[in-house]
């Protein structure tokens, strides 16, 4: 009344639905147009008095029911318009009375807020009132508990997801105890998890746990509440969500999903992993792939048939996201996956244009070695190679411009516009190298008259008399990766599967894994994505690493039942070594007949396995006879248990009961190859088999290693009897070096080991084709660094870009064979 009385003083207009009390003697001389027991709507004065605004105005008035004084009144809203004021009549005189009736509330504070929210719902019913003031306690009125499922007709809305729109837990609880429906869909299709999705996690859990059926409904916009709650930006909410078992797989928009999609469930994920979440991502959707931080959950998620080219609010891929983060772990997880990296933004920016634009070269790498399309456009037209910003700092751009260059990245045709030198037609600039590696005084040209006698004595010799390719591949642990790389581009060049072109594939340890894994059905990419997955699960812990999680991978590459004979195509030679004599004894896995086993079956002398005599010592007339169990046959030999052998390599995993790694006696299997297939030529010829001695007089050699490492000097290499503590010392140093030379040699893999091969192959009249990149850094055995893999097997990449005209000329012997599966 006070400020009423200023009001009127100062002449301030009130706001037409601002709540008043006012005066019973200023409307004294009012008509009353309609009445509704407590409730009236005044008419404008007759005649209306011209200096007072008021008089003129058509006004809803309440008089304050249920009290001693009533004369206490009160202005819920004025007009001049008698229409507006009639149908805000209808509305207040159906709502207000009621609910004062039953809240025994009536004051200006809470008539303004009754009046506000009715205002803005006009359809509401009085349960709808009751539910959005959270007043719980008024549900055991029969007049608001007849109406507590209701729809509103306006937009659907029932008093449950009105409860959850204010996140009054209570008050939901309240609801659920009178069994309300749960199945409710308004009319723009939201489900009550809509509403809830941007309320708190505590109401999503109540919800979840008395109903699923509407957790994963699309309403009208083509939104899923789990997609709501990320537009809302509620990091707990959609934990919650995820954790009822809302589907990730679900798109927004509708977008089509694959016929046979799974569902993304991950609530078991969420749960273990929540921490390695990164919350500011969600709010752009996408699934929880585009959220991950750590290697572990993408792994977990992307077994829970998480869509792992799923794209969020923005169109972008997890990897996308990863990239540009700079999470290299997480995309070498996603890559190791299989996440399609030629999907576009909606510029069209592949991840390889996304990457270049930072300064993680690492990530630039690695898209590279896992295929990325170097010549891939985006939407305006450009590459990646055009795309590096020259603003970035000269360091970055040159090295990030030749890691491009370096694998064949092209320049931009004569046409396009605004090219730097990096990129443009007639530039000339590629970036700057890295450094020279140090090496030893080469031996190239001898090599290259080797390599051309055998090409000359190879096309004097009758064609039909050469029939056989055989591809090398030597030990060297997680550098096995550099096996794939160069066999990756050697597929390229063929332009048919690596494992169709060669009669015979030779490997020792990580060589051998991948003979097998490739006979096997798996290709070369798989191979790759294999080995990222397998150096996180098997290189854990203290050497000697435990050999179970290895085992289990091979089983689940290989198969469990396999055996060796059950591969047809190619013939394998897969080294290891029988540690259970001395000396020891190299032992080769065949899934064919060794020369040995044909001439016994020839001759009728085959002994009976499981009793072979393998080692004697004869004095006089007395001769000593060691008998050990022999080796299982082809058909009795499992894959995975070869491939274990192969790999056991000794310091970093158990023996393989009695077998150890065959790089001991073989890491570079070519002569060793060399030496089974004249053996078997031999035993072919001399039981008749001519056909079958052909197919071992080869047609070309090529051997493929791990990677040279760089050469370094030692000092303290010599043994002696020390005379004091320094010479102690020495001794300690110099018995460490010759312990690693003494190693090293054993397990040689290039320098004079090639050369005999090289050397034994011009003499044969085989051309012989080594390819080994070499490499900046000593990579370990069990190196897990994604940043150095990265960067060996981009050297790798770029490695046989340079020896691309030997790469094709390998690739013109091997691709007029015929398919060996036809």
């Amino acid at each position: 009344m006070f400020n009423s009385f200023f009001r009127g003083l100062l002449g301030i207009e009130e706001q037409p639905t601002k709540v008043l009390e006012v005066r019973s003697d200023n409307y004294i001389s009012r008509p009353i147009h309609y009445r509704e027991d407590s409730m009236l709507l005044y008419g404008p004065k007759i005649p209306p008095d011209t200096k007072n605004p008021k008089d003129k105005l058509y006004e809803i008035v309440l008089h304050k029911p249920f009290t001693e004084s009533l004369h206490q009144m009160f202005s819920l809203f004025r007009s001049e318009n008698q229409e507006s004021a009639e149908d805000k009549f209808i509305v207040f005189k159906e709502k207000i009375p009621l609910f004062i009736k039953i809240t025994k509330e009536c004051s200006v504070q809470s008539l303004q807020k009754l009046c506000d929210t009715l205002s803005e719902h006009r359809s509401w019913t009085i349960a709808h009132l009751v539910a959005h003031f959270g007043l719980y306690e008024l549900f055991n009125e029969p007049d608001v508990q007849r109406h507590f499922d209701d729809p509103d007709p306006a937009t659907g809305a029932t008093p449950l997801m009105v409860s959850v729109n204010t996140g009054n837990v209570r008050m939901v609880q309240t609801l659920l105890s009178l069994n309300c429906s749960l199945n409710a869909i308004d009319l723009e299709g939201n489900s009550v998890f809509h509403y809830a999705a941007a309320s708190n996690k505590e109401i999503i859990n109540i919800l979840a746990s008395k109903t699923s059926s509407s957790l994963n409904y699309y309403n009208k916009q083509g939104y899923t509440p789990l997609h709501m709650a990320c537009l809302a930006n509620a990091p707990d909410c959609v934990r919650a969500l995820l954790l009822a078992g809302a589907d990730v797989n679900l798109s927004a928009a509708k977008r089509s999903q694959p016929p046979n999609a799974l569902p993304g469930i991950v609530c078991d994920i969420v749960q273990d992993k929540h921490p390695k979440l990164y919350q500011q991502d969600m709010k752009h959707g996408g699934t929880p792939l585009h959220w991950a931080i750590s290697r572990e959950v993408i792994e977990a998620l992307v077994d829970k048939n998480c869509d792992i080219n799923a794209l969020n609010f923005d169109g972008l891929t997890a990897l996308h996201v990863m990239v540009l983060r700079g999470r290299l772990e997480c995309a070498i997880a996603l890559l190791s996956r299989g996440a399609e990296h030629s999907i576009g933004d909606k510029e069209g920016n592949t991840s390889l244009h996304l990457s270049v634009k930072q300064t993680n070269i690492s990530i630039v790498q690695a898209l590279i070695v896992f295929g990325a399309d170097l010549e891939a456009k985006n939407n305006a037209g450009f590459t990646a190679r055009h795309t590096v910003p020259a603003e970035m700092s000269d360091s970055a751009y040159d090295k990030i411009l030749y890691i491009l260059h370096a694998v064949g990245a092209q320049r931009c045709p004569p046409e396009m516009a605004g090219c730097g030198p990096g990129c443009s037609a007639r530039g000339e600039y590629n970036g700057v190298p890295p450094p020279p590696v140090p090496t030893t005084d080469g031996r190239e040209v001898i090599s290259d008259m080797l390599t051309s006698a055998a090409v000359v004595k190879s096309a004097s010799l009758e064609s039909n008399m050469k029939q056989g390719r055989l591809l090398c591949l030597d030990g060297g642990g997680i550098r096995g990766l550099v096996l794939i790389q160069l066999l990756i581009n050697l597929e390229a060049a063929i332009e048919q599967p690596i494992i169709h072109c060669f009669d015979w594939v030779a490997g020792t340890s990580t060589g051998g894994i991948l003979a097998l894994a490739l006979a096997a059905g798996k290709t070369l990419r798989e191979c790759q994505q294999l080995y990222f997955r397998m150096k996180e699960f098997a290189f854990v812990g203290m050497r000697p690493y435990p050999s179970e999680p290895l085992e289990s991978i091979l089983k689940e590459c290989l198969g469990t039942e396999t055996v060796m004979a059950d591969i047809t195509h190619p013939k394998l030679m897969i080294l290891a070594v029988l540690a259970d004599r001395k000396p020891v004894d190299l032992h080769i896995f065949r899934n064919y007949e060794s020369a040995q086993d044909i001439l016994d079956r020839y001759n009728g002398t085959s002994s009976p396995r499981g009793a072979a005599s393998t080692a004697g010592a004869e004095t006089g007339a007395r001769r000593t006879v060691v008998s050990l169990a022999a080796p299982p046959p082809p058909a009795e030999q499992l894959v995975w248990q070869a491939a274990r052998a192969t790999g056991a390599a000794p310091s970093y995993f158990r023996a393989s009961g009695r077998y150890i790694d065959g790089g001991l006696m073989g890491n570079n299997p070519t002569l060793d190859a060399l030496t089974e297939l004249a053996e078997l030529r031999l035993a072919y010829e001399g039981t008749g088999q001519h056909e079958e001695a052909k197919k071992t007089n080869l047609k070309i050699v090529v051997s493929c290693g791990t990677g040279r490492i760089p050469v370094s000097e030692i000092k303290d290499y010599d043994v002696f009897k020390p005379e004091g503590l320094w010479d102690t010392a020495r001794l300690a140093w110099g018995l460490s070096a010759l312990g690693n030379l003494l190693v090293d040699q054993a397990t040689q893999c290039d320098g004079r080991v090639v050369e005999r091969a090289r050397a034994w192959c011009a003499c044969a009249g085989v051309p012989y084709q080594r390819f080994s990149p070499r490499l900046a850094r000593d990579v370990a055995m069990d190196e897990r660094a994604d940043d150095r893999l990265v960067a060996m097997l981009w050297e790798a990449h770029a490695y046989m870009r340079e020896c691309r005209d030997r790469v094709a000329e390998v690739a013109a012997l091997l691709r007029h064979q015929p398919d060996p599966q036809k």
